[in-house]
């Protein structure tokens, strides 16, 4: 017998609601020739995404928890974000096959996890932290030389690392994630009151931060050779 869906869902399985319903605004955003407001959307997609798994740790999880999850990362992290890449690259479909890679290695990446049942790290970056560079890349372009060559080469090596075994860790030290997440809530707002000069050093920040986590596994291995 079939159960109400409304008695399944737990209250993190909301936020993960809001996480599909942002990266679904940010395509249309995209759409519209908005490709700031596209940005920032992913951003607090980031946020739900984030905010799901600390409300999950408290209230539980449900049977829809894993699979909605999924589903909504893909909408923000994998199409959202190749969206938003193809159109700042000037839509040259010479070129849609990176967004094309980013989104289908992301969607890969996802069914891996899923299937695996690893739970102490992850295989591959996580799909949040690939479609959250994107992002971030994409909002500092005009100051990247070169950008119509290097985001392309960024795209496929992120397209690469979502699909590779490298492990990566989970975060969950608040006092690694809680100055991120200030950083990122500060971006936003900034945004908001058109504070851009601010803003854009705080997303580099980010950027950097970001792309620590993703280099972390050399400086693991270094550690552990000595």
């Amino acid at each position: 017998m079939g159960q109400n869906i409304l008695k399944l869902i737990k209250p993190a399985d909301i936020i993960t609601l809001f996480n599909a319903l942002f990266g679904f605004a940010s395509i249309l955003m995209t759409l519209n020739g908005q490709i700031e407001s596209a940005l920032v959307l992913i951003f607090l997609a980031v946020i739900a995404d984030g905010a799901d798994g600390a409300v999950a740790r408290y209230s539980g999880t449900g049977v829809l928890g894993a699979n909605l999850d999924s589903l909504s990362d893909v909408i923000s992290f994998g199409v959202a974000p190749a969206v938003v890449a193809f159109v700042t690259l000037d839509n040259n479909y010479s070129l849609i096959v990176f967004p094309g890679l980013f989104m289908v290695c992301g969607i890969l990446r996802l069914a891996r996890f899923n299937v695996s049942g690893k739970k102490d790290g992850f295989e591959g970056i996580p799909i949040t932290a690939g479609g959250f560079i994107v992002a971030l890349f994409i909002f500092v372009k005009d100051i990247v030389p070169y950008y119509g060559i290097i985001f392309p080469a960024l795209l496929f090596i992120l397209s690469i690392l979502m699909v590779s075994t490298i492990n990566y860790p989970k975060i969950k030290n608040p006092i690694v994630l809680a100055p991120m997440a200030i950083v990122l809530l500060f971006d936003i707002i900034l945004y908001y009151f058109n504070y851009s000069g601010l803003l854009k050093k705080g997303i580099l920040l980010l950027l950097l931060l970001i792309m620590a986590y993703v280099l972390s596994p050399i400086w693991r291995k270094n550690d552990t050779d000595q």
